[in-house]
């Protein structure tokens, strides 16, 4: 059963005191050791509450509760304002978070920038293969048109074949003056216009042996094993002084 004391006299260097109980003649024995909070020393007139138990034939004051203690500990979280309470959190634990975030919003930043410059050169590149593909059929119509002027009409299946291999030549033959590509071009149109006629492959092999342009022109497009095109253009005979 606990019974009530307080604390009549405390020796601090040996670690032990008595404490008086009101109608009991004999003070109660306590040692340091068996008090809560030992880091605070019992203080003269300190309310205990405590058991009284036997040690090695003696008695003393055991499970001791320092009453002044919890009472001032009770009031104390009592009197504190609920309204006013600080983070526990220390000041450098904030600054890192903040810094976490700015570096976050930062990184953000830096993909979405990204994204943007890599979608603008996608664009970039598609905008110029269609720039390219475009120019290529406007050029194409111009030497369709330009056959139509020289040659009248023809199918229009032809032109189309005929101005794609002349478009290759245009673009492998980039120094040669145009009025040479456009009589190239009308040549080509000529032998077109007489293979179904009159010219045919044969053992013929130079220029020499040809009769025309045309059929030169003609045999080189359509006969293997031909000696007439030396530097490959599609354009054969240049040198013959026939025509």
């Amino acid at each position: 059963m606990f019974i009530q004391g307080k604390v009549k006299t405390y020796n601090t260097a040996r670690g032990f005191g008595f404490i008086a109980v009101e109608g009991d003649v004999k003070d109660v024995f306590f040692h340091i050791q068996d008090v809560p909070n030992s880091s605070i020393e019992p203080k003269v007139g300190e309310n205990l509450k405590f058991i009284i138990a036997e040690d090695d034939g003696k008695f003393k004051a055991d499970r001791i509760v320092r009453l002044d203690i919890q009472s001032a500990s009770i009031d104390s979280i009592a009197a504190k304002p609920s309204g006013n309470k600080k983070s526990a959190a220390s000041p450098r634990y904030h600054k890192g978070g903040h810094a976490g975030k700015i570096l976050t919003g930062i990184a953000l930043i830096i993909m979405a920038v990204g994204a943007v410059m890599g979608y603008g050169k996608y664009q970039d590149y598609r905008t110029a293969e269609q720039q390219k593909a475009q120019q290529l059929i406007i050029e194409q119509q111009r030497i369709v048109s330009e056959q139509r002027e020289a040659l009248g009409d023809l199918p229009e299946a032809v032109l189309s074949e005929q101005g794609q291999r002349n478009l290759a030549a245009d673009t492998y033959n980039t120094n040669k003056p145009r009025s040479e590509k456009i009589s190239a071009s009308i040549d080509q149109q000529n032998g077109i216009k007489l293979a179904t006629t009159q010219f045919k492959c044969d053992e013929r092999q130079h220029c020499s042996q040809m009769n025309s342009r045309a059929e030169a022109v003609w045999y080189v497009q359509n006969c293997p094993n031909h000696k007439m095109d030396g530097d490959g253009d599609g354009i054969p005979c240049e040198n013959d002084s026939r025509w």
